[in-house]
Order: C-alpha cells, then sequence, then structure tokens
C-alpha cells in the first residue's frame, strides 16, 4: 500500500515537471518568434514635406534707376562780413528771417571818426582848388607882361635882362600850376579813398534773398573775420551728393532727378544733374554730382533732407522675386531656398538694384533655378518640400 501510494506521488511528480519544461520551452520559442518579428519589420518614419511657391530665376531688361540721399541747400549763401575793423555796430537793419535785396542797407558802423576825415579831406581839396585858381591868375598877368615886353625888346625898347627875367617868372608860375594841379589830384584821390571808406561803414548785401543767421547784436565790435548776417538765396537749391564708381560713368548732365522731401512725402519735386565732377574719390570710391532745383514759390528749405530717384536707362539683369529675398540675421547678407530634387537648398546671394518686386543678384544664382517665394519660413537647407505653384513675372524696374 505504502508502495503504491510512492509510485503515485512519483507520476505525479514527473508530469508536473514536463509541463514545466513544455511551457519554458512554449514560452522561449513564442519570445524568439516576436523578437525576429520585430527585427523584419522596422517601424517607418514619415518625413512632412512642407509646401512652397516658387518662381524661376530669370534674366530680363530692367529700368535702372538710381536712389540717392542728400542734403538740400541754397544755391548762393553769404557770410557778410564787415571791411572795417574795430567799429561798434551801430545799427542793426535786419532780423532773421527778413528777405533783403542785392543793395539793401543792413548795418551800420560808428562813423564820427571818418566823417571828420572826410571834412578834413573836403576842405584839403578846397584849399588846392583855391591855389591853383590863384596860381591861374598870376599866369594870366605874368603871360600879358611877356608878350609886352617881347614887343618892346624888338623894338629895342627894353633890355634883354628885363625880357628874361620876366620868361623866368613865367616858366615858374607853369610849374607851380603843374605842382598844384598835382596836388588836387591827390586831394581827389584822398577823399575818394575816405569816401570808401565810408560806404565800408555802411553794410549792403551782396545778394538777394533771406537772412538765415544773424551772428552779432548792436553794440557788438566790428571784426573783419567775424561774419554779421548770413544770407542765403533759396529760390534756387541744389543737392551735392555721390554715385558709386559703377555706376559714375552713367551719370550725364542735364539727367533729370525726382526729388522727394519727408515734409511733403506725396510730392514729387524736379531737378536736373547740374555739375559732375571729373575725378573719383580714392578713399571711398565715388564721385560728386551737383543737382539744381528751381524753388521760385519756397516750397523747399534748405536743410532739409532729399531722397533722388535718377533714371539712367535699361540694362540686363539675373533678377528673382523680391519676396524670396531672406536675410542672415545680425549679418545684413542675403539667402534664398532654391528647390532641387524635393529638397530646398539654401544659396548665399548677392543683390544689386531692387525695385518693385524684383532684386537683382549678382553672385550665387543662375538662370532658371526655381527660387522659393512662398512657405521659406519653415525650411531649412535639405528641407523636404512639395511645390504647390510655379509662376514667372514681367519686366522689372530696378533701383540702386
Amino acid at each position: 500500500m505504502g508502495e503504491d501510494t510512492g509510485s503515485r506521488k512519483r507520476g505525479i511528480f514527473g508530469w508536473l515537471v514536463a509541463i514545466i519544461l513544455i511551457l519554458a520551452f512554449g514560452g522561449f520559442s513564442v519570445s524568439n518568434y516576436v523578437r525576429s518579428r520585430t527585427i523584419e519589420r522596422p517601424q517607418v518614419i514619415r518625413e512632412e514635406k512642407i509646401p512652397v511657391e516658387v518662381k524661376p530665376s530669370r534674366v530680363m531688361d530692367i529700368s535702372w534707376i538710381l536712389e540717392l540721399t542728400g542734403d538740400i541747400r541754397p544755391m548762393r549763401e553769404v557770410d557778410v562780413y564787415p571791411k572795417v575793423p574795430g567799429k561798434i555796430i551801430q545799427t542793426l537793419l535786419v532780423e532773421k528771417g527778413d528777405y533783403v535785396k542785392k543793395g539793401d542797407l543792413i548795418a551800420k558802423l560808428e562813423d564820427h571818426t571818418i566823417n571828420a576825415q572826410l571834412a578834413e579831406a573836403r576842405a584839403a581839396l578846397e584849399s588846392a582848388r583855391a591855389n591853383l585858381r590863384q596860381i591861374l591868375a598870376n599866369l594870366e598877368l605874368l603871360e600879358k607882361d611877356r608878350i609886352r615886353l617881347e614887343n618892346l625888346y624888338k623894338e629895342k625898347a627894353v633890355a634883354k635882362q628885363r625880357l628874361d627875367h620876366i620868361e623866368a617868372q613865367y616858366e615858374a608860375t607853369l610849374q607851380g600850376k603843374k605842382a598844384a594841379q598835382a596836388q588836387i589830384k591827390r586831394a581827389q584821390a584822398a577823399l575818394r579813398q575816405l569816401r570808401i571808406l565810408y560806404r565800408d561803414h555802411r553794410i549792403h548785401a551782396p545778394i538777394s534773398g533771406y537772412i538765415s543767421r544773424r551772428y552779432v547784436d548792436p553794440g557788438a565790435m566790428s571784426a573783419t573775420a567775424q561774419p554779421i548776417v548770413r544770407i542765403s538765396n533759396e529760390g534756387e537749391l541744389k543737392i551735392i551728393t555721390t554715385v558709386t564708381e559703377k555706376d559714375f560713368p552713367h551719370i550725364r548732365r542735364g539727367m533729370k532727378a525726382e526729388i522727394r522731401v519727408d515734409a511733403f512725402p506725396d510730392k514729387v519735386f524736379t531737378g536736373a544733374v547740374s555739375i559732375i565732377s571729373p575725378t573719383i574719390d580714392p578713399a571711398t570710391r565715388t564721385g560728386e554730382i551737383e543737382i539744381h532745383i528751381p524753388n521760385k514759390d519756397l516750397t523747399l528749405c534748405s536743410g532739409m533732407f532729399a531722397h533722388i530717384r535718377l533714371e539712367l536707362g535699361e540694362r540686363n539683369a539675373l533678377v528673382i522675386p523680391k519676396d524670396a529675398l531672406n536675410r542672415l540675421p545680425g549679418t545684413g547678407n542675403y539667402y534664398a531656398y532654391v528647390v532641387e530634387g524635393g529638397k530646398a537648398v539654401m544659396k548665399n546671394i548677392k543683390i544689386g538694384v531692387i525695385q518693385g518686386n524684383y532684386a537683382e543678384v549678382t553672385e550665387g544664382m543662375e538662370e532658371g533655378e526655381q527660387v522659393v517665394v512662398k512657405g521659406q519660413n519653415r525650411l531649412k537647407d535639405g528641407t523636404r518640400v512639395t511645390v504647390k505653384a510655379h509662376g514667372t513675372g514681367g519686366k522689372a524696374n530696378a533701383t540702386s
């Protein structure tokens, strides 16, 4: 009986061991199967394609417009200096903003000394004239006596010595006449100089225009190095600006210029290139030009900042839409994306003139490349893209 019980226990234990081994083997096989299926079927990661719009870069004729800036200046501007130093400015007849005509009196210097000198010079001239009148009277008497004694000498009624004496007196008086005449000329010259000096005590406007500055007040001492006022002629104005060496050869005298100022943003003023420098500044590689602007209604004022447009004609250039331009932060350098093989490729480019919807590309791109004009804010170099639309453009106006 005990042996039967022991046999049953051994049998049950054997079955349990067998079951455990079968389960363990089955679990190992399932694990290997799952692992093998995982290796055979790797997970697929889908890469997003960014939708973009593109337009081709193209070569086309562009209107070549040069954009410049400069300060507006008066055509003529004069600082008025006194010619007489060390005199009190007795009267100043103008204020800043007053309009004066050429020749108008604008200031007076004290003139007590010059008035006394003038009186003295007039007296000296009158004395010299009186002396000449006396000499002429004496000469007239001597002439009569000389003629009378010559006749008497011919009749042998007087001695030769007496005739020689009267002739000597006559010649001496003639010399006195010449000296008196020279004295009068000297006195006249001295008087003229004093009259000029007197006029210099009266300061007149050398040109017509507006008093743009007043440097002194009445009571100040005159100095030839210190101006009294500045007169600006605003009826015609000028802008002096510079043009790069590349564009300078295309500037022509008489070329029309469109001028805008911030004070009148909706108004266009017209001027013309009037003076062109014959040389280029080697330090800046620019040349100076001068644009003249009529200003009869005095709308413009000297000192205004001007924006200038010069149309130089047309030229052939590679252009892309301006919407394609991007700038590298902190550098100001331009770049654009083009589509190649379904991917966005970033290209560093150099830009020439820009006007309207087009920008000239001088370096970094070739004709016919598909340039991204929309969607580039989501792109990086190498991003996969899908092209939504293509487009082309018409004639461009270009500005440097």
